[in-house]
Parts: structure tokens; sequence; C-alpha cells
């Protein structure tokens, strides 16, 4: 937590990028201008609004941040509940917000054109704007404290804010002469598996619209009215796997896009960072979404020169949150054991080497399928019904579990995580199966996204250690020393065993960040050609 004090910063940006950049103090009603070392160098809390489109002019110039950042839209995404607010936030900017806080609409539409260099600067305007976002962020601070929001606001969520924009304004170092190359691969790639998914799928020969996949799931019989087409797609089993094979097509595409939003003119990449990107508060990169490149593709990041890449990642998040919170012993005993997909299919659901089958069901049980759909979804796959019925009923903690946090949404019209992260209803009378999905959703992802960040925290503390690209629940991290990331696994483990209380103990690895199969068969390629010289 700080102690209260703040000062208010606004900015013009050079958009020619020539470094012309102006920065102003808004301080007891007036407004002052100052320089970026300044602005840099203060200890209060900088408020301000669109922090991005200054942050890298200001690190270009400085070599580092403030030390202490708060993006009044970003603080009133993340503490107000309200999903439509995330879902919304590249539609909206500040000026939308300041009627609330005392600005006459003139103001905001002269603001918002002054701001986006439609109108020259005017300092009457941009006063009177400041007051309106000086009140909008005290009723924040405000509104945080009364939901039990404002320790994680300060102690998680800005920090975690400050690290990782200053690892994405330092840049992400890009391989250019590898990335003609995965571009072409991907470009090559897309189009055979659009192909293939068209003729397999009767599908149009092209990427499909979320229309198109309406209609197509409409088609085949789902129910579109208490699911969303994202939670058919990823958790429920599809006649011949309509539903992997259409997230793999759609990820080829993306890739195909922000490989290409790359250029070859410069070897670093800076993107935007969206601290609290979800509804569960998850880290997403934009302009280039990096996060969203499969392995086989992301050899393209690189090191610098002397340092190594390392990838940790958590093992088996999901169950041992779910584990931890729930406090079913069977769940504890198989995260506890080892990979738990692996074992659950092998032991409970007699499906043999089949671990994506299994965790598919698992993950869909978890997050409220109904019974018959998800005993239907197992013998889709070759599971006898009997068993399948045996097999989710061995979680009957987890089940009481589940059914306490519908409750709880239903009761109050809020679920939260540890230090909060709520999570608001929108709607009345009974939850709807989405809203009971949705409910648990908050409570488990939302506090994967706290550990997450808090062990994000623990990590750049490391010395060694520089902060690259954050993936979700997986973070790739530069070294130079042999022995860090063993330091960088023991800082996930320690921090998720002491978020969840030592109700099951953390468990992360080093794994690999690319495609372990690319790497072998260019070695393979490397030894054809030594041999083909030899000879």
């Amino acid at each position: 937590m700080t102690d209260g004090s703040f000062r208010l910063m606004l900015f013009v940006k050079d958009f020619t990028d020539r470094g012309g950049d102006s920065y102003y103090w808004f301080r007891d009603g007036q407004l002052q201008e100052t320089d970026a070392a300044t602005v840099v160098g203060v200890t209060e809390v900088v408020v301000c609004h669109d922090f991005w489109m200054i942050r890298d002019a200001l690190f270009d110039r400085t070599g580092t941040l403030p030390a202490t950042i708060v993006d009044v839209d970003e603080f009133r995404i993340s503490t107000s509940g309200i999903p439509e607010d995330r879902l919304s936030r590249e539609k909206r900017d500040v000026t939308t917000q300041l009627g609330q806080y005392g600005a006459e609409q003139d103001v905001c539409d002269r603001y918002r054109k002054m701001f986006n260099k439609g109108a020259p600067f005017d300092a009457e305007v941009v006063s009177k704007a400041a007051i309106a976002i000086e009140a909008m962020y005290l009723k924040l601070c405000e509104q945080a404290s009364a939901n039990g929001e404002l320790e994680r606001f300060f102690t998680v969520e800005v920090p975690a804010y400050r690290v990782l924009q200053l690892s994405m304004s330092a840049g992400i170092s890009i391989d250019t002469i590898g990335l003609s190359e995965k571009r072409s691969q991907a470009e090559h790639d897309y189009f055979l598996s659009l192909k293939a998914y068209s003729a397999k799928h009767d599908m149009p020969l092209e990427t499909p619209s979320r229309r198109a996949l309406e209609a197509k799931l409409v088609l085949e019989g789902f129910e579109l009215d208490e699911v969303s087409i994202e939670y058919l797609l990823e958790f429920v089993p599809h006649d011949r796997d309509f539903g992997g094979d259409t997230m793999a097509l759609l990820a080829l595409d993306a890739t195909r896009r922000v490989l290409s939003s790359l250029t070859l003119a410069t070897n670093i990449t800076r993107p935007v960072v969206d601290v609290f990107g979800s509804r569960t508060s998850r880290v997403q990169l934009r302009s280039p979404s990096l996060q969203n490149i499969p392995k086989r593709y992301r050899s393209i990041i690189c090191a610098r020169t002397g340092a190594e890449l390392c990838y940790v990642d958590f093992d088996q998040f999901e169950v041992g949150i779910m584990a931890a919170l729930s406090g079913d012993e069977e769940l504890k005993r198989l995260y506890a054991a080892g990979d738990m997909y692996d074992l659950f299919a092998n032991t409970h659901l007699g499906l043999v080497n089949n671990r994506k089958a299994a965790k598919q069901l698992f993950l869909s049980y978890a997050y409220g399928m109904s019974r018959k759909a998800l005993i239907d979804a197992a013998s889709s796959l070759g599971v006898e019904r009997q068993k399948a019925k045996e097999a989710f009923r061995l979680f009957k903690r987890y089940e009481d579990w589940k059914k306490s946090v519908w409750a709880e949404f239903q009761d109050t019209g809020r679920v939260a995580t540890v230090l909060g992260n709520h999570y608001r209803r929108s709607g009345k009378g009974q939850l709807s199966g989405k809203e009971q999905r949705s409910a648990v959703s908050q409570v488990v992802q939302g506090t994967a996204s706290l550990i997450f960040k808090r062990a994000l925290l623990a990590v750049a503390s490391i010395d060694d250690v520089k902060v690259v690209l954050p993936m979700h629940d997986a973070l790739l991290f530069e070294h130079r020393l042999a022995g860090t990331p063993d330091k960088v696994v023991r800082a996930f483990e320690t921090v998720m065993t002491e978020v969840l209380n030592s109700l099951v103990s953390g468990k992360a690895s080093i794994s690999d960040f690319v495609e372990r199969e690319q790497a072998l068969s260019l070695s393979d390629t490397a030894k054809a050609e030594g041999l083909q010289m030899a000879g």
C-alpha cells in the first residue's frame, strides 16, 4: 500500500516520435510543465491515463519508469467487478468517464480532440479535464477500499504493472532472419490446414467467422444460449474433433497475422501490455500478441548477447488451485501424485494414454458442465458410461465447493478471490449454467492470476533475471548464471504454496518454450548435411 500521496500527470504525445512529448503536473489546481526525468524520479504515485502511449518515450529518455504508476482507466477496470468493462476496454477512452466526475461534455470532446492531436493544446481545457481525472482517482480509491480491492490493487496489480511495462519498454529481441522464415512457414501451414479443415468439416475455404461457427455448432445440435462458442470449442468433445481443429486453425491464422505485423527493420518489438487483460485478470499482450504464437514459431524470440532464454511453467496449475480451494482429498492426491490428467485417464476413465481427452473431460466437469452432458461427452470419447459416472463421483468435496460458490454468487450477487478481484452478477433469479461456470472460473482463474503476478514479482526481484514474456501461467525470462533457473522454479513453487496457505505444495518446472521436434529436426538436418559433405 502507499501513503496516499500522488501526483496527477498529463501529457501531450509527439506522434512523430522525435522526442517532442510534453509533460505536465496538475497540482493545487494549477498546470505545471515538467520533464521526463522529473516524472520518473518522483516518489509519489504517478496518476495518469493512457500510460501505454507515453511509456516508451519516458523509457527512451530516462532508461526507467516512475516507481508507482496508476492508470485511472486500468484502476477502474480492475476494481469494478463488471466484466463488460474489461471486454469493452478497446472501445472506450477516459473521456467517456469524466462526465461522472464533473467535466462538461464540451470539455470532454475538446480534450479528446486535443489529446489525439485533432486540436491545439489548450491549458484551460486540460485543467478542467484534470480536475475530473483527479476526482475520478479519489473516488476509485474510495470504491476500491469499500469493495475490498484496494490492497490487491496496490500490492499486486500496480507493482506487476511496472515490472511488465519496464520489460516491454526495454523490448523483446527478435531474430529478423528467422522471422522471414517463420512468416513463410506460417503462411504455408495455414493454407494447408485450411484446405484440410474445409474438406474434413465441410466448411468454406476461409477462416471461419464467429457467425459461421455458430451456424455449424447449431447444425450439430449444440445449444448456444447457455454457453459461449469458446467453451464449446475448448471443453466439449466433437465429432471428428471439430473443436480442436477449429482452435488450431484460428491459432494459425492469428500467428500469421502476428508475424506479419513484426517489422524486419528492427530487432526488437515493444508490445502493449494489459496487466488486467481479461475478466479473471490475466496478463495479455497486444500489438503484437506474442502470447498467441504456437511453439513451432517461437524461435523468432531470442536472447541478448551473452544471455540465455529459459521458460518456467506451473505444473497442474488449475488442479492444484481447485484442490486447495475445495479441500477435496482425491484432487489433492491426484495433484500430488504426478500428472493428474494422465492418472485420471488411465486409473479412472480407462482412456489409456489419452491425457488430452481426460483433461478436456475433467475441466468440463470442474467448471460446471451438467452431469448428463458430461457422461454423454465421456461416452463419445470411448469411456464406459458407468465408469464415467463413478469417476466423477470421486470429487464429492469439490462438488460441494462448486455449489457453495454458486450459492454465494446467487445470494450476494458477487464472487471474489483472495484479496478481491470480484465479479458482479448482472442478472437476477436462479443462476444460468453460464453464470455457474463464470462464477467458478472467476474464483479459480482469478486465484491463478493472483498467484502468477506474485510469482512474477518474486522472480523479477532476482538479480540475474530479466522478464521477457508472460505466457498466462508461465514466464519466459533471460539469465546469465547457471543456477538462476532453479531459483525461478523455487520462487514459483513457494509463492503458490504461500498464497494457497500450504493446503497444497506448489509445483513448477522448466519446460520447452519452442517445439522440441523443431530443434531435433534442425539437428538431424545438420547431421545429414554433414554426412553428405563427408561422403
